[in-house]
């Protein structure tokens, strides 16, 4: 028997001829019927296509070469989202990171005196890092002109983006003819903040701010602030609590009882703050839709001597354990926060709707408008 084709032990499988034997050149016999061949040695590798190699490499080069380009956009690291935001080479790359985008400034005023709301707007502006992207819409008592208010602003601040609207929309939201809407409308200053995002004047978050206030801090950074799932952050006012209004068992007595989506699911605390109007940051998609009807509900069930305090309450028993909690340099205190008190003369509406001139008792607000721009605002 030939070697080459001797059987192994076990049966069946035959060794594969020798390098030797298929070198001579030697005609390899096929195995006998029911046999197959063992190849004991490992074939030669595949050639690769001509030229695949040095396009590789090249490939290599070009993506490498790629890494010295300048960068076009990049990601902020506080968005969750990481959206790729581009740089804009008319600006120190550095600056970028800060970059928020488009903010919304809200303002209500109830006595219209554009002085107030020129300094709001040129203090907000130049204490801003993007004041090209901040946009201002205020919103004045219904009669009027508001295309004149809106010019006499232009005039004086030109490079602005300003929009002046009636309060008229707001008004109709709450149907003031009823006894209910008469007396939500009588404390607008507290709830034209949320009332504004009811309505069509704005669909995407914005930030609101008190008329007769004066900007030091970055507004930007209000704008940055993420609020998670909440609808609203605002100012913690702890000058009062909730203990200091209600008796806590009557008040946890609702809570036990109340069948109401905006009763707190676990007991008050008798230490809880009420809300600061002053600067709010709002969204208005996170807002419950029954808004109204809760503080509304809240103001029938607390029993509080005093209109505004009892208003106050509602709203921060309707916000409790559901808003974010602005810094505390929001909050007017002193002349180091970034909030101030507009210290310049203004115009004061009596309840009867007459205005009144009331004189100025500081001189920041003259850093914000001259002269010549207040004899325009003021006639």
């Amino acid at each position: 028997m030939d070697p080459a084709r001797e059987p192994l032990a076990g049966g069946g499988l035959q060794r594969r001829p020798s390098a030797a034997a298929r070198a001579g050149g030697a005609a390899q016999e096929p195995p006998p019927r029911g046999q197959r061949a063992i190849h004991a040695d490992v074939d030669p590798p595949p050639r690769p296509w001509p030229g695949m190699q040095k396009l590789a490499i090249a490939a290599i080069v070009v993506l490498g070469c790629l890494q010295f380009l300048p960068a076009t956009h990049f990601r902020d690291p506080s968005d969750p989202l990481r959206r790729w935001i581009p740089f804009n080479g008319s600006r120190n790359p550095t600056d970028a990171i800060n970059e928020v985008g488009a903010v919304d400034i809200f303002s209500w005023i109830s006595c219209l005196d554009l002085r107030t709301l020129a300094v709001l707007t040129n203090s907000t502006l130049s204490s801003s890092s993007d004041p090209h992207n901040i946009s201002f819409h205020f919103l004045i008592p219904e009669g009027g002109n508001d295309k004149l208010p809106y010019h006499q602003l232009k005039v004086v601040l030109p490079d602005s983006n300003i929009t002046v609207t009636s309060q008229k929309q707001i008004k109709d939201r709450l149907n003031v003819a009823t006894p209910e809407g008469n007396f939500l409308w009588s404390f607008h200053n507290e709830l034209s903040p949320l009332l504004i995002a009811t309505t069509k004047f704005s669909q995407k978050r914005y930030v609101y701010i008190s008329a007769d206030s004066i900007i030091k801090g970055t507004i930007e950074d209000l704008a940055r602030t993420e609020l998670g799932t909440y609808a609203i952050g605002a100012v913690e006012d702890c000058s009062k609590r909730f203990g200091d209004y209600v008796s806590m068992d009557a008040l946890n007595a609702v809570q036990r009882t109340g069948a109401k989506s905006w009763v707190s699911a676990k007991p008050y605390d008798k230490d809880a703050c009420l809300l600061n109007f002053d600067v709010l940051s709002v969204n208005p998609r996170r807002l419950e839709k029954n808004l109204v009807d809760a503080i509304m509900w809240w103001v029938q069930v607390v029993d509080v001597a005093n209109p505004r305090d009892k208003i106050r309450l509602a709203i921060a028993l309707t916000f409790y354990d559901k808003y974010l909690k602005l810094p505390s340099n929001w909050k007017r205190v002193n002349a180091n926060g970034d909030i101030l008190d507009y210290d310049g003369p203004k115009n004061v509406c009596s309840e009867d709707g007459l205005k009144h001139k009331q004189a100025g008792y500081g001189e920041i607000w003259q850093q914000y408008l001259h002269e010549k721009s207040e004899a325009i605002l003021s006639a």
